[in-house]
């Protein structure tokens, strides 16, 4: 199969999505294509590539506007989910089986946003997710995103898919970076990229949990002929002890040992991304996990899966606060950052819009979600009495009658 077949066959990204299968039935070795060196340039035609201020009155908006702007296989994929999108869907509804119980009369007036996150200290409690293939949403590829999140006072998660280098992404801006890893098979290339990021001055890694398989996003796959932009790979080995690995070369059989592997080989706290029950999340707390993130993927790898905040409350109890959580997963408003943090997550994370900002508006764009979200937040807290994020309480919310 040639390379530019399999681009079309097989896209790469995290967060938000995954692997973008257009042939099912192979697997990550089998699809993966050969990678791209950081000296290609990426063609970038017919993908946005704007850097503009936007007015924003809700971020569910912010969809269909993109729409407009984007290329059909941007679009799907970053709006699609696998299968029938039954969690795509459910990650919205389940933030409405939660009320809000305010307290009018607290005499605070005032709501203070700030919060911080295994030592970054953070605007409000939202950082932005880890997505691979921006090239596919903007021009300049990761950078806005990156820019526009660090403009807005919070910390931005690269992706090991990145288009851009985890080097150059972190020379982007000086504010807080994390950067998830889809452990890469081979063991020399693993190696390589911890160390890499530890001396780039990431300061933490996420690793993501459910990727044995690829899944069948069939949005994408219904677009199988339509135009797609050369999406390189910007974690290209290295080293001559990386040099047989590549990044869409994943590890499918991972255990409790990659936590230690990682741990050890970076020198930096390990976060696992993906859990949803309490039983993972003790056993990632015995593997000497230092955050736990529950997602389901954006809806987009195990379809029926259930949302982050359904298992949320439970996850919550069995930390109890030992380390923080961080969920993700149909964050629209500053009500749904409440909800999740008055239930136990210490932060959320937001894919998706950060995207759509992107491509409306480049780093302008992302930040104005930012901003727009945090605003929302602050008008929540203040009518709910809660005057800091710490003392947004369980007593807050209530299931829906």
């Amino acid at each position: 199969m040639s390379i530019d077949l399999e681009r079309r066959n097989l896209l790469v990204a995290g967060g938000v999505g995954m692997v973008m299968p257009l042939m099912p039935g192979l697997t990550l070795a089998q699809n993966a294509p050969a990678q791209s060196t950081a000296a290609t340039p990426a063609d970038t035609s017919g993908v946005p590539n704007n850097e503009k201020r936007i007015s924003i009155v809700t971020l569910r908006d912010l969809e269909a506007e993109a729409q407009k702007v984007m290329a059909p296989f941007g679009f799907a994929y970053v709006s699609g989910g696998a299968g029938d999108e039954w969690t795509l869907r459910e990650n919205l509804a389940a933030f409405n089986r939660w009320v809000i119980n305010p307290d009018f009369m607290n005499g605070t007036g005032s709501a203070d946003t700030k919060t911080t996150l295994l030592g970054a200290e953070l605007s409000y409690p939202v950082i932005t997710a880890p997505v691979g293939n921006q090239g596919s949403v903007h021009a300049q590829a990761d950078l806005p995103n990156v820019k526009g999140t660090h403009a807005a006072g919070t910390l931005y998660c690269v992706s090991s898919v990145s288009q851009l280098s985890c080097e150059d992404i972190a020379a982007a801006t000086d504010g807080p970076k994390w950067f998830q890893l889809y452990i890469p098979r081979d063991r020399g290339f693993a190696r390589e990229m911890l160390q890499r990021v530890k001396a780039a001055g990431y300061k933490a890694v996420i690793v993501t949990a459910d990727v044995d398989v690829t899944s069948n996003r069939e949005r994408s796959m219904r677009l199988q002929g339509a135009a797609v932009p050369n999406l390189r790979m910007g974690n290209a080995p290295k080293t001559e002890a990386g040099k047989a690995g590549n990044a869409m070369d994943m590890k499918g059989d991972m255990s409790w040992s990659d936590i230690e592997f990682c741990r050890t080989e970076s020198g930096l706290p390990v976060i696992i991304k993906s859990i949803l029950s309490p039983a993972n999340t003790q056993q990632a707390l015995n593997a000497g996990c230092s955050g736990i993130w529950l997602s389901n993927h954006g809806g987009r790898q195990l379809d029926n899966s259930p949302s982050a905040l359904t298992t949320l409350p439970q996850v919550a109890a069995k930390v109890k606060g030992r380390a923080p959580i961080i969920i993700d997963g149909g964050i629209f408003r500053g009500q749904d950052v409440f909800r999740a943090i008055a239930l136990g997550a210490t932060a959320v994370a937001i894919g998706r819009p950060a995207l759509y900002g992107s491509a409306l508006g480049g780093a302008q764009g992302v930040q104005a979600v930012h901003n727009h979200l945090k605003s929302e937040l602050g008008m929540v807290m203040r009518l709910a009495g809660t005057p800091t994020i710490r003392s947004i309480a369980r007593k807050y919310v209530a299931r829906a009658a």
